[in-house]
């Protein structure tokens, strides 16, 4: 079997999320990376037809740096969120060779709910401080992950959204709490509490999930899920294997599937809006 042909690519951002791709993807034998990023002094020659390109700048870019590409055929990887606002995100999405950074569905503590079907989700996800998304608030920053995931586990119509947020050090809200309710395709009613907060003085990825018979916890993070089955009349948390994978490697692993037409990647453009459009909804509902 002949080695599969490098694609050339092209990374435009070198801040934290782009030094990371950066890094992993040099590692590939079946990639040959070009790096655009002005700020940070890395502007190496760029193909003039590259095989794809990813977009990790600061958000406010994303839009302006992908459209070209995808209007000219490029598949591009844009880092979540899709765009500054869902008006910018819906030029995006309908393009097909359109794929969204949104790296938790590739953290490997979901793979034993694949099957789940929650009435109930509650996500924690909370940092200390950093300056590097001080463009964005933090419902963009880090709810963004907890939202798309919550409409992958909750297909329906969002039908309340209520939420309270407050803005500590960066000007825009620092801590989000959020109440999402969604009626459900099987006729039930789905309620997701979503927090956000990055201002705290430690980090937690932390989720709870409830289905009929079934109390599921995670930890992000740890990569570790307990799980109660209260259905059996059973109290006792039982601890789930889980196969730990890194989660940006099974990104780039889907993307370069997805280039070179081996199968479609798991996060479309119509996807990645509709987590914006409720991102929009929760900020406006702010109090």
């Amino acid at each position: 079997m002949s080695p599969v042909a490098p694609l050339h690519g092209v990374l435009f951002g070198h801040g934290r999320m782009g030094r990371i791709h950066a890094q992993k993807l040099r590692e590939r034998s079946d990639v040959q990376l070009s790096i655009v990023d002005p700020a940070h002094n890395m502007n190496d020659p760029v193909p003039d037809a590259p095989d794809f390109a990813i977009i990790a700048t600061p958000t406010d870019g994303h839009a302006r740096l992908a459209l070209p590409l995808l209007e000219r055929g490029v598949p591009c990887l844009v880092e979540k969120p899709l765009a500054a606002n869902a008006r910018l995100a819906r030029s995006m999405a309908s393009f097909p060779h359109l794929s969204v950074g949104h790296v938790e569905r590739f953290n490997p503590v979901f793979a034993p709910l694949k099957t789940c079907v929650p009435r109930f989700i509650q996500a924690e996800r909370i940092a200390p401080f950093s300056s590097r998304s001080d463009d964005i608030d933090v419902i963009h920053d880090l709810m963004i992950h907890d939202i798309d995931l919550v409409l992958g586990f909750m297909p329906g119509t969002v039908t309340d959204v209520r939420a309270i947020g407050i803005g500590v050090v960066s000007g825009k809200a620092d801590i989000v709490n959020a109440r999402v309710e969604i009626a459900l395709t099987d006729g039930t009613l789905g309620v997701a509490q979503l927090t956000a907060s990055r201002v705290s003085r430690r980090r937690s990825r932390l989720w709870r999930v409830v289905e009929a018979g079934m109390y599921w916890t995670l930890d992000l993070d740890k990569a570790q899920i307990q799980r109660i089955p209260w259905g059996e009349q059973r109290l006792d948390a039982e601890p789930i294997e889980v196969v730990k994978t890194d989660a940006i490697t099974a990104e780039h692993d889907a993307f370069l599937a997805a280039v070179r037409g081996a199968r479609p990647y798991p996060c479309t453009g119509p996807e990645a809006l509709a987590a914006l459009e409720l991102a929009d909804r929760i900020r406006a509902a702010l109090c």
